[in-house]
């Protein structure tokens, strides 16, 4: 819907907003506190009061504490805006327990009578974006406390504010919820999984992966001078996920003709990823044919299974649980941050093989906790797209809220 023109709103820098908005810089609309350089040497990992480091906004908690003195200033609450000042540039609401708010990470509170803190959050949120895009492309991107400042955006009457902040942070209630219920959904997945092969590692004989399936290497990109070339798509390590594959986004990759069964995925193989982070080792999940044909990378292993010894699903949990974990982290080549394994160790990997029958048993087990996963994924990306349309409606005056109070907006 535009609203060039319409009746009750005016043009301004920021575009077209309701004619009791102003359109002005956020400096007179929020106060900012950037963190303070607390002496390293008085870190602990196992004492103090946690400190706040841009590592720390996303996940909501702090391995970092503080055995020193401070000014209680900075002091930071559960619920106070924090907005990281490299890199991505984050904007959250804490969660964690009461912590200090060290350097590079910025505090945002509201100016009484002004503004509310809660709008601030979704506001600043939705603008930081054109902060970043202001910024020539370095190593490292840094907000500054001007740049937020002169920063220019609309903003409504308080008691709108307030009404816009409540009905956006109702919908984060529920993301909150959805989250910790994936949380306590893959907390009991893993459990399940811990019992069920730690029974079998007394019980069950091991073989190694190559005698009951067939590793396969995927295609790699980039190769010239192709006889009979063939685009068709292509499964990449951020298709194979922990428990799924993510179809969102499939590219394409030229092949020749003659090699499309060589890489050609077939349903029932089971896709595990090279290398990535130390948790993200073993993972994957069972390609049921969903693309016909489709190729995989050559950091994408296929792991074929022999049907008459060897399920499928079985061995996907087997190797995402801590049994198969901890087999590929033994042998994986490490960096600092990654890992990666290679096809021998792959083959090399001791397969639990209880009776095929107790395999499907395990099987449906785990499937039930990803099917149970997948249904609350899918409620948070529907919540997530409603919490972005809303956003853009809102905050921008498109749609109004109604307000409590006889004096306001309807």
């Amino acid at each position: 819907m535009s609203l060039v023109g319409k009746h009750g709103y005016k043009e301004t820098a920021v575009g077209w907003v309701p004619e009791d908005w102003r359109c002005e810089q956020l400096g007179g609309y929020l106060t900012l506190l950037t963190g303070a350089p607390f002496k390293s040497e008085l870190f602990s990992s196992d004492g103090g009061i946690p400190l706040i480091r841009i590592r720390d906004l996303l996940r909501g908690f702090s391995e970092t504490g503080y055995v020193g003195e401070y000014d209680d200033r900075y002091l930071v609450n559960a619920g106070d805006v924090l907005v990281g000042m490299d890199g991505e540039f984050h904007v959250v609401r804490w969660k964690g327990s009461p912590a200090l708010l060290n350097q590079r990470v910025l505090k945002i509170s509201e100016k009484p009578g002004h503004s509310d803190v809660g709008f601030l959050f979704f506001l600043v949120a939705s603008v930081i974006g054109k902060i970043q895009d202001g910024i020539s492309a370095t190593t490292v991107k840094h907000l500054s406390t001007k740049d937020l400042q002169n920063l220019t955006a609309a903003i409504p009457p308080l008691p709108e504010q307030q009404k816009i902040a409540a009905v956006l942070t109702a919908v984060d209630g529920k993301l909150d919820v959805i989250a910790r219920q994936i949380e306590a959904t893959q907390a009991l997945k893993q459990g399940l999984m811990q019992t069920l092969f730690s029974q079998g590692v007394a019980n069950w004989p091991s073989v190694s992966l190559q005698e009951v399936a067939e590793v396969r290497t995927g295609v790699a990109k980039g190769k010239k001078g192709l006889k009979e070339p063939i685009e068709l798509p292509y499964l990449r390590v951020a298709n194979v996920q922990d428990g799924h594959i993510d179809l969102t986004e499939v590219k394409t990759i030229t092949v020749e003709a003659a090699q499309v069964g060589r890489y050609a995925l077939q349903s029932g193989d089971v896709l595990m990823t090279e290398g990535g982070d130390f948790d993200k080792l073993g993972r994957g999940d069972v390609w049921e044919g969903q693309i016909s044909p489709c190729l995989h990378q050559n950091h994408v292993f296929a792991v074929r299974p022999a049907p008459s010894k060897l399920n499928s699903y079985y061995l996907a949990a087997l190797a995402a649980s801590d049994y198969g974990r901890q087999y590929f982290l033994s042998c994986a080549k490490r960096t600092t941050n990654l890992a990666s394994i290679n096809s021998s160790q792959l083959k090399a990997f001791p397969v639990l093989l209880p009776p095929l029958d107790e395999q499907v048993r395990i099987a449906d087990i785990v499937a039930a906790a990803n099917a149970r996963i997948e249904i609350l994924s899918t409620k948070k990306a529907h919540y997530q797209t409603l919490k972005r349309g809303l956003m853009k409606k809102l905050l921008t005056g498109e749609w109004r809220v109604k307000l409590d109070s006889p004096t306001g907006t309807a």
